[in-house]
């Protein structure tokens, strides 16, 4: 199995007029005043009794280096700060370490109009919403209707499409505002971050490594600080790669949990849309407002009556500190260590620190009440099978993703027959346009994939059920992060839950021992039990404090003062003028 099918991430091209969610508990939690006021933490009061403390003027004691949504929201709440006040401190951090980082390929230009509509909205009666001010970083594969959605490619550099995406819309009814858009893998079509339009995004724990992806973008930036909430899509492990090579919490929900209406596709077999985060609780705020039925995406009606909403409950109700204390977890240990015949040196040496680092972390769990039991992984072939490889449907669900768009590109062809796109995805893309669309229902390699799905998934909840395990875990990624150009591996784990449509979590674990490199460990249930997840997760997190900011990406000494939507067009404008130099054309 190569790592060109090892990252992915995605979405699904269907539109309704409405493109929204039904409107009862079990399409998510509606935002009533008093179940934003739940979400937020507020607890002991009457609803008579809440009234907006206004922050007439910004106060110099916030920072935002490692501060949680819930933290923001109390600053709202008591009046310390302001939302416009709490942007610029973010776009303080943009402007300082982007160049290091190159995490972000566009700052939304009407974010100071959100923010002020936020400040007057919560004057006049409150927080809209459980995400109220606060600022969030999304991958450029989800559709905004007031910002080009790019994919991180030249090509579609100036894609407006008609809508937002259904994810982006929940955001902003829950009253966050987009920051900005995260670079990603140029069509989601790797884990190294490399895109014609955003450059090489650089891991901010070693800037000389990649930051993993596709959503390492989002990885990089929310780890540096550069904002509060991120997004992913995940494919093959494009929303939990990053988020374990950069020291942060990734959820990939069971498929169909999230609409992926609206988002670039890659292969909507196992393409979805999940959180990044540095927090387990902010995880399960987020994945709050972002599950629930969706009409525009038929695979959302999965999940109906079978999540915490259905009960008018919420998956921040599970984070309880004892968690993991009489849990039965099992160890998939051939999934931890080096494949000697198949590693060079340094790919061996990173993954015998990787182990060292899980072992502790396993040793963790069992102090703190848990069952760690080795079990049988499922056989490497099942696996390898039941994945869908993404070069089978990508033209096919790009070309009815394109056909949505009102200007740019029509097909696949028309890009390919463009050039504009990053060298490394040459001989990729290429491949792609070559496989026909029309010929899937006659694919017989690709229709027996999908006929081992289901045999995949009995063979795992075989084993689950036979040794009484409420989840598996093993390193998210088995190596260290590869240095940027090198030939290195990934040695994901990450492919098992996309294929089984299972939900799986990574929280930090640790560091290496040598390179002081992020570890991270993962965390898989059966379908639709994230709330489990969030449970198990929280535990361990809160039990060991393993997430820490990157040396070197500190408070900013001198900040801008004159912050408008002016300057953040022409940082814009510089940023690209800058990257697709010598990026694309380049494929003989």
């Amino acid at each position: 199995m190569n790592d060109a099918h090892e990252t992915k991430s995605g979405s699904t091209t269907q539109r309704s007029e409405s493109n929204g969610s039904g409107a009862g508990a079990e399409f998510g939690p509606p935002f009533d005043r008093r179940s934003v006021l739940k979400l937020l933490g507020v607890t002991g009061v009457t609803m008579a009794s809440i009234r907006p403390v206004v922050a007439r003027e910004a106060p110099e004691d916030f920072s935002p280096i490692e501060a949680s949504a819930s933290e923001i929201r109390s600053r709202y709440l008591t009046g310390q700060s302001t939302v416009r006040s709490v942007v610029e401190a973010y776009l303080e951090r943009v402007w300082e370490y982007e160049d290091e980082l190159e995490a972000i390929i566009t700052i939304n230009p009407a974010v100071f109009e959100r923010a002020e509509e936020l400040d007057a909205a919560f004057e006049a009666g409150g927080p809209v919403g459980p995400l109220h001010g606060i600022p969030i970083l999304i991958k450029d594969n989800h559709d905004t209707a007031d910002m080009a959605t790019t994919a991180g490619s030249v090509a579609l550099m100036d894609s407006i499409p008609p809508d937002d995406a259904t994810v982006v819309r929940k955001m902003r009814e829950a009253g966050g505002l987009v920051l900005a858009k995260a670079n990603l893998h140029e069509y989601a079509f790797g884990y190294d971050t490399v895109s014609s339009l955003g450059g090489v995004t650089h891991n901010p724990y070693d800037l000389e490594r990649y930051a993993g992806g596709s959503s390492g973008g989002t990885g990089a930036g929310i780890a540096a600080n550069l904002s509060v909430l991120g997004t992913g899509t995940d494919t093959g492990g494009s929303v939990r790669v990053p988020a374990a090579a950069c020291n942060l919490v990734g959820l990939r929900p069971s498929t169909g949990l999230i609409s992926r209406d609206g988002i670039v596709p890659l292969s909507l077999t196992e393409d979805t849309v999940g959180p990044i985060t540095r927090t387990v609780s902010d995880a399960a705020l987020f994945t709050d407002v972002l599950a629930g039925y969706d009409s525009a995406d038929p695979e959302t009606a999965e999940s109906v009556r079978r999540t915490p909403h259905a009960e008018g409950n919420s998956y921040t109700d599970s984070l309880h500190e004892g968690g993991l204390d009489g849990a039965r977890i099992g160890v998939y240990r051939d999934y931890v260590g080096p494949v000697e015949e198949l590693e060079e040196r340094e790919e061996i040496q990173g993954a015998r620190r990787v182990k060292a680092v899980f072992n502790g972390a396993l040793e963790e769990m069992e102090r703190l009440g848990a069952t760690v039991v080795s079990v049988e992984s499922p056989p490497d072939e099942l696996v390898a099978t039941a994945n869908v490889d993404s070069g089978d449907e990508f033209n096919r669900d790009i070309n009815q993703y394109l056909a949505t768009l009102e200007e740019g590109p029509e097909t696949l062809a028309e890009i390919v027959a463009s050039d504009e796109y990053a060298p490394e995805l040459c001989e990729t893309i290429r491949a792609r346009e070559n496989v026909d669309e029309n010929e899937l229902d006659r694919n017989l390699e690709y229709l027996r994939g999908l006929s081992k799905r289901d045999d995949l998934q009995q063979s795992v909840l075989a084993t689950m059920a036979e040794k009484s395990l409420d989840v598996v875990v093993y390193p998210t990624i088995r190596r260290t992060p590869p240095r940027i150009g090198s030939e290195q591996g990934w040695g994901s784990n990450a492919q098992l839950a996309p294929a089984l449509e299972f939900p799986a979590i990574t929280v930090p674990a640790g560091f290496t021992e040598t390179e002081s490199l992020p570890v991270g460990v993962e965390f898989m249930a059966r379908e639709f039990q994230e709330a489990l997840l969030f449970e198990l997760a929280y535990s361990y997190e809160r039990a060991t404090h393993h997430r820490c900011s990157p040396a070197g990406f500190g408070s900013v000494d001198d900040p801008i003062t004159d912050w408008s939507s002016a300057t953040i067009r022409d940082w814009n404008d510089e940023q690209h003028r800058n990257r697709t130099v010598e990026r694309t054309g380049q494929c003989e």
